[in-house]
């Protein structure tokens, strides 16, 4: 009698009266998907992102006519349809991994539902993305930047602040315009920052010279029918795009070069000065709002003072001249 098989099929996984119930097509599979996201309260952002890329998978799967129903859907389907697909097409490796969570989370879901017999993505892996160079701004800059503002008006001191701000505390720029008045704590020394993603919130500390800016803006801005804590002239937010111009302009007047002067360079710069400063990867995480530790690990891995010391210590330039 030949040896039993250790690896069970996947009908023999299924437990009597469980069968497997397989969506009528991929409309049906993808709509009941995200209708488990809106009873899980997921943020209309994410279940966006979901739509958008399963539309794209699906897309992929019948570029050459292949049944895109989930049932038929299988691993080669993954790493042949999506993965060398979108490379051929000269997809950034970040955008291929976007779409491959999203097929994850929605194959995880149809497996979990008992809609398809076998995962396909249980086999599949992101694909590894290059190290890129991370741009941030030196501290003559970051300097620089900020003698820009005019703070004999309210504007200038406003904008001001809003670098400070950055500088500080690294948040995004969709998070610091979201800022409202009674988000800020003085006395804690702390700010409530809300997630435009999604529902999630956060406390960001600041320090003392932050503080006493804070005040000093907050004493010049004044009462406002408008709650948020940056506004204009004519007391309305501040918005994303006219900050990030104005950001542009002040780097230019500063003369700041081989670098973009944006938010985002601000929020990599906060990051760099946190871990050459000592800071840890784990609070990073936190104060910067990242679910996962995968961007906080390439901030420690670029800019760990114990890299730079450890090449010190070694660099043959060094030694040789």
């Amino acid at each position: 009698m030949p040896r039993r098989r250790n690896v069970l099929s996947p009908e023999q996984i299924v437990a009597p009266g469980t069968e497997y119930v397989p969506p009528r097509d991929y409309d049906a599979a993808v709509d009941a998907f995200i209708r488990d996201c809106r009873i899980r309260n997921l943020s209309e952002y994410t279940i966006r992102f979901y739509r958008n890329e399963l539309s794209g998978l699906r897309k992929l799967l019948e570029a050459d006519g292949r049944d895109s129903n989930p049932v038929s859907v299988t691993a080669k389907d993954i790493k042949e349809r999506v993965i060398l697909r979108m490379m051929n097409e000269g997809r950034k490796e970040s955008a291929i991994n976007a779409r491959l969570r999203a097929c994850r989370a929605f194959f995880n879901f149809l497996e979990r539902e008992r809609m398809i017999p076998v995962n396909p993505m249980d086999s599949v892996t992101l694909v590894k993305q290059k190290r890129r160079v991370i741009e941030t701004f030196t501290r003559e800059q970051i300097q620089a930047l900020l003698r820009q503002p005019n703070q004999k008006t309210f504007t200038g001191i406003r904008d001001y602040t809003m670098l400070l701000l950055l500088f500080e505390t690294g948040v995004r720029v969709k998070e610091l315009v979201n800022i409202r008045v009674d988000d800020v704590r003085l006395e804690d020394g702390m700010i409530r920052i809300r997630d435009p993603k999604g529902s999630r919130e956060r406390l960001v500390p600041f320090q003392s010279k932050m503080k006493r800016q804070l005040m000093r803006y907050l004493s010049i801005r004044g009462k406002s029918d408008c709650d948020h804590l940056f506004i204009t002239l004519d007391d309305t937010p501040v918005a994303v795009r006219s900050f990030q111009e104005r950001m542009a302009e002040y780097g230019k007047k500063a003369g700041i070069e081989n670098v973009r002067c944006s938010p985002h360079t601000a929020r990599h710069t906060f990051a760099k000065m946190y871990i050459q400063n000592g800071g840890d990867a784990f609070s990073l995480q936190k104060i910067l709002g990242h679910t996962s530790l995968e961007m906080t690990r390439v901030y420690v891995e670029l800019f760990s003072n114990d890299v730079a010391r450890a090449h010190s210590k070694v660099s043959p330039v060094e030694r040789l001249l």
